[in-house]
C-alpha cells in the first residue's frame, strides 16, 4: 500500500516544523537558554527577520514554560495576537488577545493594548448601501402593539475634500430622539456626531486621533474623553454592523463611544445563521447578531444587508420598507382610509398609528429633524366621538383641555389662549396652555376642526423656550392639511 502525505503540508516542511518545535523545546531545558532569552529570539524573528510563524512558535513556548503569572508570558501572548494580526488572520488574533485578557487580567497595560487590537481587528466589506437610502421600521412591544417608528438614513457628503458618509437616525416611541454621525467613507472612522434625546440631553462630539471633545447643550465647558486604537461612535453602529463579514460562528469585538453617557464601552458580537425572518417588508434570509449588551439584530443575508429586525430594551423593531429619497424632497403623507393629506419639509417624517381598540381613530406622529417637539395629528370618526365632544368643535376642544388638566402638572390655558380660526376653509378653534414637564416650562398648542366625517386635532407639545421659533413650522403643517372628498 502506498501512503500519501497530506497535500496541504509538504513532507519536508512538516518535518522541519516538527524539528524546529522539538529543538526549541529542548533548548529551554535546564541547560539551555532562559525564557527571557527565547523571548528575545522571538522578538528578533518577528521584528527583524519578519518570520512570523517562527516567532509565534517561540512566543508560544515562552507562554508554556514561563512561571504562573509571570509578566513575560503575558507579553508573549500579546505578541502572538499581534503576529496573527499582521498575517490578517483576524479570528486567530481575536482569540489570542481574548486569551491574554482572560489569563492575565493584572497586566493592565497589555490588556488595554489587546482591547485596542480587538476593536481594530475587523475586515469590513464594501458599503452595501446607496446614497439617499432610508430604512423604516415599526417599533412594537413584545406583545405586538405598535408604539412608534425608527428611521435610518445614509447620505454621501464631503468635509474638506474628504468623502464621508452621513448616517442619520430618528426614533419615536412616546418621546423622540435623533442622531447624526459623519464618518470617513472607507474606514468608518468617526469625525463628528450629534445625539439628542428629548428626556436625556443633547450632545455634540468632535473626534481627534486620540480623544473626543463632547459639548452638552445648556452646559458650560467641554468634556474630553481620551482613547487609543480604533473606536466607533455609538450612533453609527446600525450601519457599521452592515459591513461586518457575516458568517455562521463569526465573532468580533468593538469599542463604542456613547456620547450621552460620556463613556466608552466594549461590545462583543456573535453571528449565527442565516435564518428566515418574516417582517412587514417581506421574508428575508438573515444573519443574527447577538451583542453582549443584551441586544439582538437581524440583517439580510443578501448584498443590501438591510436591518430587518432588532430587539432591545423590551421593544421589537421590524422593517416596513426601504426607499431612496432624493435630498431636499418634501415629505408627503396620504391617508386613504380617513381621507386627508399632509406635507412637511425635507427631513421630516410621518408615522401612522391606529388605536388598539379599533379603526375609528388614528394618530399620525410628525417627526421634525431636530426632535424639538412632540407633534401629531389625531383623527377620529365623528360617529365615534363621545357625546359631549360631538356637540361642537369647541366642546371637542374643551374635552381635550380637561384631559390636559388631569394629565399634566400645572396645566393652564392662557388668558388669551382661546382663538377662533379656519383650517382648510372650515371653522376651527385653538388653545395655548402652559404646563410643567419634568419641571421644565412647556407649552401645549392644539387646533381643532371637523370635516364631513372626522374630528381632527393638530397637537404640539414643546418647551416654552422653543415654542415661538417652532410655531411657524406647526402652522405650516396645519396649512398643508387637505381633506379629500
Amino acid at each position: 500500500m502506498k501512503l500519501n502525505h497530506p497535500k496541504s503540508i509538504p513532507v519536508r516542511k512538516a518535518t522541519s516544523l516538527l524539528l524546529l518545535a522539538l529543538a526549541t523545546t529542548l533548548a529551554i531545558g535546564a541547560e539551555g537558554p532562559s525564557v527571557s532569552e527565547v523571548f528575545e529570539k522571538a522578538i528578533y524573528s518577528e521584528q527583524t527577520k519578519g518570520d512570523l510563524d517562527g516567532a509565534m512558535q517561540l512566543y508560544q513556548l515562552v507562554v508554556t514554560q514561563a512561571k504562573t503569572g509571570q509578566a513575560i508570558a503575558a507579553q508573549a501572548q500579546y505578541h502572538i495576537g499581534a503576529c496573527y494580526y499582521k498575517k490578517k488572520d483576524y479570528a486567530a488574533a481575536n482569540a489570542a488577545f481574548e486569551k491574554l485578557i482572560k489569563d492575565y487580567p493584572d497586566q493592565k497595560e497589555l490588556v488595554a493594548k489587546a482591547q485596542e487590537y480587538l476593536a481594530g481587528a475587523i475586515a469590513l466589506i464594501p458599503a452595501p448601501w446607496t446614497d439617499g437610502e432610508e430604512m423604516r421600521l415599526d417599533l412594537k412591544l413584545a406583545a405586538g402593539l405598535k408604539i412608534g417608528a425608527a428611521v435610518f438614513t445614509v447620505d454621501a457628503a464631503e468635509i474638506d475634500g474628504r468623502k464621508i458618509w452621513r448616517f442619520g437616525s430618528r426614533l419615536s416611541a412616546g418621546v423622540q430622539s435623533f442622531s447624526t454621525a459623519d464618518v470617513e467613507a472607507d474606514s468608518l472612522k468617526p469625525i463628528r456626531s450629534r445625539w439628542k434625546h428629548m428626556l436625556i440631553g443633547d450632545v455634540d462630539t468632535v473626534y481627534s486621533s486620540d480623544h473626543a471633545d463632547l459639548k452638552t447643550a445648556g452646559k458650560d465647558g467641554v468634556k474630553k474623553l481620551e482613547f487609543s486604537g480604533v473606536i466607533f461612535d455609538n450612533e453609527e453602529t446600525i450601519q457599521w454592523m452592515r459591513r461586518l463579514p457575516f458568517a455562521d460562528g463569526y465573532k468580533t469585538t468593538v469599542r463604542l463611544l456613547a456620547s450621552l453617557g460620556y463613556h466608552i464601552i466594549t461590545i462583543k458580537c456573535n453571528v449565527s445563521g442565516p435564518e428566515k425572518v418574516e417582517v412587514p417588508a417581506g421574508s428575508f434570509d438573515c444573519y443574527k447578531l447577538d451583542l453582549s449588551n443584551n441586544q439582538t439584530f437581524w440583517y439580510s443575508a443578501d448584498a443590501h444587508r438591510y436591518l430587518v429586525k432588532f430587539e432591545a430594551g423590551g421593544a421589537v423593531a421590524e422593517l416596513t420598507g426601504v426607499r431612496n429619497r432624493p435630498l431636499g424632497q418634501p415629505a408627503n403623507y396620504q391617508d386613504a382610509a380617513f381621507g386627508f393629506s399632509l406635507s412637511a419639509p425635507s427631513g421630516w417624517f410621518f408615522d401612522r398609528q391606529e388605536e388598539a381598540s379599533g379603526r375609528s381613530r388614528i394618530s399620525v406622529s410628525v417627526l421634525d429633524p431636530e426632535a424639538a417637539a412632540m407633534t401629531s395629528v389625531e383623527v377620529q370618526t365623528l360617529a365615534k366621538l363621545a357625546p359631549e365632544a360631538a356637540k361642537s368643535i369647541r366642546a371637542c376642544a374643551d374635552c381635550t383641555a380637561k384631559e390636559g388638566v388631569d394629565s399634566f402638572k400645572n396645566f393652564k390655558i392662557r388668558d388669551d389662549g382661546w382663538q377662533e380660526r379656519t383650517v382648510a376653509g372650515q371653522p376651527a378653534v385653538s388653545f395655548v396652555a402652559d404646563y410643567l414637564f419634568q419641571n421644565e416650562k412647556s407649552v401645549a398648542y392644539a387646533v381643532f376642526t371637523f370635516s364631513n366625517t372626522n374630528a381632527i386635532e393638530f397637537r404640539l407639545m414643546i418647551s416654552q423656550k422653543e415654542f415661538e421659533n417652532f410655531r411657524p413650522k406647526f402652522e405650516a403643517l396645519i396649512d398643508s392639511y387637505k381633506s379629500n372628498p
